[in-house]
């Protein structure tokens, strides 16, 4: 049987890593994001190899368009992988209360939004995996607080996801990257020395290894990042 996929924020960055890595596995990947030319770029890459991929534009931060979207997909999803994320780079104090709200919401809201609609789907499966993308901001203080208590937000959402649905055999992983090349990244931070930065590849090739694990197998929170990174 064809293993079924979404991937939320699929046009660039590390969504479009992982779902061309899942593609390619033999996976039908649902390529879930807000800019639609970028997932028809993205689900072109994949086709032109022989892969199966649906698009399916969506504002993750809306309840109702998830909602609309993952209705769309049909009875089953195997993996479910969210990397929709917002950075905010201002100090506390030049944090105004839009700039809070808009970034919990980004990163916090769209994954609770995500995988509150698709756990019905994921029930279905007969290895169901949920991977949250987080930051390593969620487990090391950074000066940038809007952004680290949103990331800090989704680590714990996942860790008491994955505890509540143990009895399921329902795997729930947050990944926790450094610095990683993509366009948030060099748009937050233009001056980061490349060596510190990791390649997007190495995260598709977590996720892939996450989803291939025997069912009711866990994993806690993985920190992947540069060893020369601190």
């Amino acid at each position: 049987m064809t293993r079924t996929a979404l991937v939320v924020g699929a046009g660039q960055g590390m969504g479009r890593a992982v779902a061309q890595r899942l593609a390619a596995s033999g996976t039908h990947v649902h390529l879930a994001g807000r800019t639609k030319d970028h997932l028809e770029a993205v689900a072109a890459e994949i086709r032109s190899t022989g892969g199966r991929c649906a698009v399916l534009p969506l504002d993750a931060t809306s309840r109702e368009q998830v909602r609309t979207a993952v209705g769309l997909i049909g009875p089953r999803l195997d993996i479910v992988v969210h990397t929709v994320g917002r950075s905010l780079m201002r100090s506390f104090d030049e944090t105004s209360e839009q700039d809070w709200a808009d970034t919990i919401s980004a990163n916090l809201s769209s994954a609770f939004h995500v995988a509150q609609a698709t756990l019905p789907l994921l029930r279905a499966s007969d290895n169901p995996s949920l991977v949250l993308m987080t930051s390593k901001t969620a487990l090391k203080g950074y000066p940038v607080v809007a952004y680290s208590a949103a990331k800090a937000g989704v680590l714990g959402m996942a860790r008491a996801l994955a505890v509540e649905l143990a009895p399921e055999r329902i795997r729930v992983v947050p990944i926790c990257p450094g610095p990683t090349d993509t366009p948030m990244r060099w748009e937050a931070t233009p001056e980061m020395d490349p060596d510190l930065v990791i390649n997007v590849e190495n995260l598709a090739a977590t996720v892939e290894y996450l989803v291939n694990l025997d069912r009711g197998v866990s994993v806690d929170a993985l920190l992947v990042q540069s060893a020369s990174y601190d």
